[in-house]
C-alpha cells in the first residue's frame, strides 16, 4: 500500500463543510470523532462519533458538522497489486458508514500518523502494517460473529439480480451495472461474487441459456429467433454457446427433450 497523508484528531467549527465534487485520487478512510453529516455519491448519512467510511477514489463526497464541532482521523491510500488478496480476504465495504466497536481504529491511525511524519529507515515497510491492521480493524465491525455478513448492498444486488433473469435479451455489461450502484466496476464485481458466488457476466450467461432453454422447450420460435430473444446478435455465437453451456447444439437440446 501506498500512504499518501494522514491525519489524526482533525478539529473543525460546528459551520465546518467540505465539498469534493470530484473526490480524491486514492481511496480514503475517513474516521468521524464526533457527529457528522457526510454524503457519499448520491446518499446522504447522519453518523455519530467513532463511524468509519472506506472511500472509493475520485468518489464525489461532502463532509459537513452537524450542529457541532467536528473531528475526524483520516488516511489517504492506493492499493498496490499485491494487495488484492488481502483486500478481497476482508470483504470491506466501500462508501457506506461503519459503526466501529471501539478506539483501536483511531489509536492505530494515530500510532501511524506518528511514523508517517517521521524519518525512520524502515517507515514505508511499518506503516504498511498499520494499514493492514487499520483495515482487518475496520473489517471486524462489519462481520458479524455469527460469520454471516451483512452487505449495505445486499438489497439492491438481490435486485439487479433479478432484472438480469427477468431481462436476458438486455445488453448487459459489469460497467454499466456497476453504474447503477455508484461504485466502482472492481468493487461491484467483488461484491456480486461474495453474494452470490458467480461473476456478475457468467450469470448473464446462465440466465440467456436458462431462457433459451424454456423457449426451445415451450414455444415453436425458430432457433435464430431464441438467439435473438435472448441477446445474441449472432446465431453462430450463440450456437456456440449453447452447445458449451448444455453440451448439445439448441436444435438437438429442442428435438431431444420436447414433448411431442
Amino acid at each position: 500500500m501506498h500512504i499518501y497523508q494522514m491525519g489524526w484528531n482533525w478539529k473543525h467549527p460546528e459551520t465546518f463543510c467540505i465539498e469534493r465534487p470530484n473526490g480524491h485520487f486514492g481511496m480514503q478512510i475517513i474516521l468521524v470523532r464526533t457527529k457528522g453529516r457526510l454524503i457519499m455519491g448520491s446518499k446522504e448519512y447522519r453518523v455519530e462519533k467513532n463511524t468509519a467510511f472506506i472511500v472509493e477514489s475520485c468518489l464525489p463526497h461532502c463532509i459537513y458538522a452537524d450542529g457541532e464541532e467536528y473531528a475526524d482521523d483520516w488516511v489517504r491510500f492506493s492499493l498496490e497489486t499485491e494487495d488484492s488478496e488481502f483486500i478481497d480476504s476482508l470483504s470491506l465495504e466501500y462508501n457506506v458508514p461503519i459503526k466501529l466497536n471501539d478506539d483501536s481504529v483511531s489509536k492505530l491511525i494515530d500510532a501511524g500518523t506518528e511514523i508517517f511524519n517521521s524519518d525512520i529507515s524502515v517507515k514505508n515497510e511499518t506503516l504498511n502494517h498499520v494499514m493492514k491492521a487499520i483495515l482487518r480493524c475496520i473489517s471486524e465491525c462489519i462481520t458479524p460473529s455469527s460469520g454471516k455478513k451483512h452487505n449495505y448492498y445486499d438489497e439492491e444486488l438481490d435486485k439487479i439480480k433479478k432484472e438480469i433473469y427477468d431481462n436476458p435479451s438486455f445488453d448487459w455489461s459489469v460497467p454499466v451495472v456497476a453504474d447503477k450502484l455508484n461504485i466502482s466496476v472492481s468493487h461491484f464485481q467483488r461484491l456480486y461474487k461474495n453474494k452470490f458466488g458467480i461473476s456478475c457476466i457468467n450469470d448473464v450467461f446462465n440466465s440467456r441459456m436458462q431462457y433459451a432453454k424454456q423457449l426451445l422447450l415451450n414455444t415453436d420460435y425458430s432457433v435464430k429467433e431464441i438467439a435473438f430473444m435472448c441477446g445474441y446478435q449472432s446465431y453462430e455465437y450463440f450456437s456456440r454457446s449453447f452447445a458449451k453451456y448444455a453440451c448439445v447444439s439448441p436444435a438437438q437440446y429442442r428435438e431431444k427433450f420436447r414433448e411431442n
